[in-house]
């Protein structure tokens, strides 16, 4: 009996303990909200924007001569290193002189003969003309002897021509250099039949100490610059130096001038051809090469700009930025861009100056939503994630 009292009693006491230890706990106070988050802004104002694209050109030198042989011969001489600087009138090759030579004698010969035959003409001449003023000799025969002198003379100027041909021919003897420039590969060696009627030049000369960057740019695009020249958003500075980058990216130590653009625009690609003069002393720069051109066409004296990352871009709702409104309230303001100048976005509508405008900090915010705006710092930024892409185009 004792027992079994015992054992209920224990029981008891452990249902008694379990009912307390699963009892809720009495309630705690309410916590405070999180404070908002903190997003980096920037304030946009105008400012002056250099309007400038980057250009892909070739290299064309700015004189090119094709040297050619002006007499039939064969070549005897080389007398040049290929690849080397020529200046203007310097030897090139040396055609066989023999025959021109004996032509430019024969010349010779037939001009003394000639010049014998007209003293003998004017010597008659004269004496006809005694003989005729004493009445000793008829009018025909005073005629006949004046004809004789002119032909004397027209002989005498044939002659003289023949002669000067012969020598002209004896000089182009040896071949020359037309222009002073950088000379390349012979297509002819010693002992080659060369003629004036062969299709390829004997040599090329290039000028390379300044040459010619072709640009080739757009149409569409000179329209806009050209309107918005018109309207007064662009105001043209002409004179600015261009600046040249190699395919890599490298930049040059020359810089050129724009020269002239062309009035054509090519029917298979719609673009224009732009043309820069650039200074090649060292000739870095060789005919063919392809290089970036940096062309700046003017500034924009009142432009809104925001960094690259500030601008969100969406395949169905277009560009759009986050904006900090009344209230540090952040809302969504779509917009229309331009060209990307030194890292930031040309902004052509959707902002105005004053505007707060979030550069960081998008993927955690929402339209309406409660932040704390801090102003960026581009030098973090530029720490962070390096400097911006150097781009200038649309």
């Amino acid at each position: 009996m004792c027992s079994r009292l015992l054992r209920g009693t224990a029981a008891l006491y452990a249902l008694l303990t379990l009912l307390g230890c699963s009892s809720p706990p009495p309630p705690s106070a309410p916590s405070d909200p999180p404070p908002p988050p903190e997003v980096s802004t920037i304030t946009v104002s105008p400012r002056a924007v250099l309007v400038e694209d980057l250009l892909p050109g070739r290299v064309v030198p700015v004189r090119v001569a094709e040297v050619r042989p002006l007499v039939s011969g064969i070549v005897r001489e080389r007398l040049f290193t290929e690849g080397d600087t020529v200046a203007a009138g310097q030897p090139l090759y040396r055609v066989d002189p023999t025959v021109f030579r004996a032509e430019v004698a024969g010349a010779s010969a037939t001009t003394e003969r000639q010049r014998a035959a007209l003293a003998t003409a004017e010597r008659e001449a004269d004496r006809a003309s005694r003989l005729a003023a004493m009445g000793a000799l008829s009018e025909q025969a005073l005629h006949n002897a004046q004809s004789t002198l002119d032909l004397a003379r027209a002989d005498l100027a044939v002659s003289e021509a023949s002669l000067a041909r012969s020598r002209i021919s004896l000089r182009y003897a040896t071949v020359t250099a037309p222009i002073a420039g950088r000379i390349g590969l012979s297509r002819v060696t010693e002992g080659a039949l060369v003629g004036t009627a062969d299709p390829l030049p004997m040599v090329t000369i290039q000028q390379l100490d300044q040459v010619y960057v072709d640009i080739r740019q757009p149409a569409s695009r000179y329209e806009e610059l050209r309107q918005r020249s018109a309207r007064g958003e662009l105001e043209r500075s002409d004179g600015l130096p261009v600046r040249l980058l190699s395919m890599r990216g490298e930049p040059y130590e020359v810089e050129g001038r724009l020269l002239s653009t062309d009035v054509n625009v090519d029917l298979t690609t719609s673009e224009l051809t732009l043309r820069v003069l650039v200074p090649n002393a060292d000739v870095d720069l060789l005919p063919g090469m392809f290089v970036r051109a940096r062309i700046p066409f003017g500034r924009e004296p009142s432009a809104i700009t925001v960094p690259q990352q500030a601008v969100l871009h969406d395949p169905a709702l277009g560009e759009s930025v986050l904006v900090v409104d009344a209230g540090d309230v952040v809302a969504v303001r779509s917009v229309i861009t331009g060209r990307v100048v030194d890292g930031q976005h040309i902004v052509r509508e959707g902002l105005v100056a004053g505007d707060r405008v979030i550069v960081e900090g998008h993927d955690r915010l929402g339209p309406g939503m409660q932040v704390r705006p801090v102003p960026w710092d581009v030098e973090i930024a530029r720490e962070d994630h390096g400097p911006a892409p150097d781009t200038a185009s649309e």
